[in-house]
């Protein structure tokens, strides 16, 4: 029964009976106990957040008045992907076309393991197992179904571990981020080039991102060649770094 139906139950049950002492310190104590819960659950959800907040990185992209223009008028648009491992950058992580003179992009350690069937050049991704929401350290097996099961701890700390009993599939990884738009969205950053056969694989997400303007292309395309206009930022050791493209250059704004 709910706080506010326990009360009125305590009243009607004191009229009725008179036993005004004992429902008012039974409903005391619901009240107590109901406070104690939300508390903590607060208390948890304010320590999940701070946590969040510590992880997240976020990437800020200057652009000069005169390149705006000049970029908007040939309808590029600003491409984030995120690198995984020590393989190239495959996946376009997020497009965006509208963007302005100050951008701010962000993101936060939380992943979706998936599989693929196939990885080819300039097709977007498509996602051909279901998907888990899987973090660091984790692992999860894909079994000869083809059914990704709940994650559990294992595999290296610093990767995301798909056991594969199923056969020939190409894993890949979705990510959180929040767009220069401020839309919050998991995407794919990453799925392997090569198929992988019956074992393990771990897919290490590196916080390094790359930045590039092009034209004609989506978000989640995959891609094998490299990008034009392009600059790769590391935030390894940072959570928050700036570029500024002017004169069509990438620059390091000094502080």
């Amino acid at each position: 029964l709910s706080i506010r139906r326990q009360r009125q139950m305590c009243i009607r049950d004191s009229c009725k009976a008179g036993a005004n002492k004992g429902e008012s310190a039974r409903f005391k104590q619901v009240a107590r106990e109901f406070a104690l819960q939300y508390e903590e659950q607060l208390g948890t959800t304010l320590a999940l957040q701070a946590a969040r907040l510590a992880a997240q990185k976020t990437v800020t992209i200057s652009i000069a008045s005169e390149d705006l223009k000049l970029l908007k008028k040939s309808n590029f648009k600003l491409c984030f992907a995120k690198k995984v491992g020590t393989a190239a950058y495959n996946v376009v992580w997020q497009s965006y076309v509208k963007y302005l003179t100050d951008n701010q992009f962000s993101w936060t350690p939380e992943y979706q393991l998936f599989g693929s069937n196939v990885f080819q050049d300039n097709i977007t991704v498509r996602v051909s197992t279901n998907k888990v929401t899987i973090g660091l350290g984790e692992q999860s097996t894909l079994d000869e179904e083809g059914l990704l099961g709940n994650p559990s701890t294992g595999g290296e700390q610093t990767a995301i571990t798909m056991v594969n009993n199923y056969g020939t599939i190409h894993p890949g990884l979705n990510q959180l981020s929040t767009g220069v738009d401020g839309t919050q969205i998991s995407t794919p950053i990453y799925v392997a080039q090569e198929p992988i056969v019956e074992g393990n694989v771990a897919l290490t997400p590196v916080e390094k991102v790359l930045v590039w303007f092009e034209q004609n292309i989506e978000t989640s395309t995959m891609f094998s060649s490299a990008r034009s206009r392009q600059v790769e930022i590391d935030l390894t050791n940072t959570n928050e770094q700036t570029r500024l493209y002017t004169n069509q250059q990438w620059i390091t704004p000094s502080l």
